[in-house]
C-alpha cells in the first residue's frame, strides 16, 4: 500500500511538472489519388514532446477547408507514442470530397497549386494529465489533373449526347430521305463549356460503310448544369439504303440505323473528345 502511495505521489509530481506538447507543422504532404469521388491525401502531423518521458497521441480530428467551404477531414488511425524530448512525425490520412469542390472547378483547373486550410486538434495523454493540441496550417495540392479526369469522366456519360426527337420522310423507291433529328446535349458540370465540333455517321451495316454523315456547322455554347437541343438535318440516299437492305426489314417495315460519332468539348484551354453512340428506327 505504501509503495502504491509513493508511485501515485511520484506520478502526480511528474504530471504537475509536465509540459504541453506542441504542434509544429504539417509535413510530407502527398496526393495519393482519387477513389470513390474522394481525393486521398497522406501527410505528417508533426508534434514536439518537451517532456522527459514519452506520451501518447490518442486521437486527432482535422477539418480541411478550401476558402470558407468545409471539403474534407483528416484521420489518425491509431494511438501513436511520442518519444521523450523529441519531434515526431505522425502519419495522417485525409479525404477531400470531390463533390464539394465542383463549384470551384474553373479556378482549380487554372492553378498548379491549390491551397487548403487545415484546422483541428489532437488529444495527448501524459500520465494523469491530458492535453488538447490545437493545429492551424495550410497545405498545397496540385488538383488540376484530378479535376481534369473528373470532367472527362462526367462528359463520357452516355446520356450527355442523345438523339431525342425524330421526324422523317418514308422511304420511297429511289429518291432521297430527309431526317430531322435533335441531339440533346446535357451539361452536368458546374462550369460553362463549348461544343466546338460534332460529327455523326449513320450506318445500316458498319462493315459496308456509312450511308450518311453530318457535321456541326458552328460551335455551341453550353451553360453550367444546362442543356441544349442541336438540330441535325440529314439527307439519305435511298439507293444506298436499298443496296444494304435486309429481308427482315422489309417484313417488319422498318430500318434500323446505328449512329456513331465524336464530340469535341472545350473547357477553358482543355479539349475533350467524347464518343457518341445511339440508334434510331425508320419506318418503311
Amino acid at each position: 500500500m505504501k509503495k502504491i502511495l509513493i508511485l501515485l505521489t511520484l506520478a502526480g509530481t511528474l504530471a504537475s511538472c509536465s509540459e504541453k506538447p506542441e504542434f509544429v507543422r504539417v509535413g510530407n504532404v502527398s496526393l495519393v489519388g482519387l477513389k470513390d469521388s474522394l481525393i486521398l491525401v497522406n501527410m505528417d502531423y508533426v508534434v514536439y514532446n518537451p517532456n522527459n518521458v514519452r506520451t501518447k497521441l490518442r486521437q486527432s480530428g482535422m477539418q480541411i477547408f478550401y476558402k470558407d467551404a468545409l471539403v474534407g477531414h483528416g484521420f489518425l488511425d491509431r494511438q501513436i507514442a511520442l518519444a521523450a524530448n523529441d519531434t515526431i512525425e505522425v502519419p495522417v490520412r485525409c479525404e477531400i470530397v470531390l463533390d464539394k469542390l465542383n463549384t470551384y472547378y474553373p479556378e482549380l483547373l487554372a492553378s498548379d497549386s491549390t491551397v487548403f486550410h487545415i484546422k483541428g486538434n489532437g488529444r495527448i495523454s501524459f500520465l494523469l494529465n491530458s492535453f488538447t493540441i490545437d493545429m492551424d496550417d495550410e497545405i498545397q495540392l496540385n488538383t488540376k489533373k484530378i479535376i481534369h479526369e473528373e470532367i472527362k469522366k462526367n462528359l463520357g456519360y452516355k446520356d450527355n449526347f442523345k438523339i431525342r426527337s425524330i421526324s422523317s420522310d418514308k422511304l420511297p423507291s429511289l429518291s432521297e430521305t430527309s431526317l430531322k433529328l435533335q441531339v440533346e446535349a446535357r451539361n452536368n458540370l458546374p462550369l460553362d463549356y463549348e461544343i466546338s465540333q460534332m460529327k455523326l455517321r449513320f450506318f445500316l451495316d458498319q462493315r459496308k460503310g456509312a450511308v450518311a454523315e453530318w457535321e456541326l456547322a458552328e460551335p455551341v455554347k453550353q451553360k453550367a448544369n444546362g442543356f441544349s437541343n442541336i438540330p441535325v438535318d440529314v439527307t439519305l440516299s435511298n439507293f444506298d439504303i436499298l443496296k444494304q437492305i435486309k429481308f427482315s426489314w422489309l417484313t417488319n417495315k422498318k430500318v434500323n440505323f446505328n449512329i456513331l460519332g465524336e464530340v469535341a468539348v472545350k473547357v477553358q484551354e482543355y479539349e475533350f473528345n467524347i464518343p457518341v453512340q445511339d440508334s434510331l428506327t425508320l419506318a418503311l
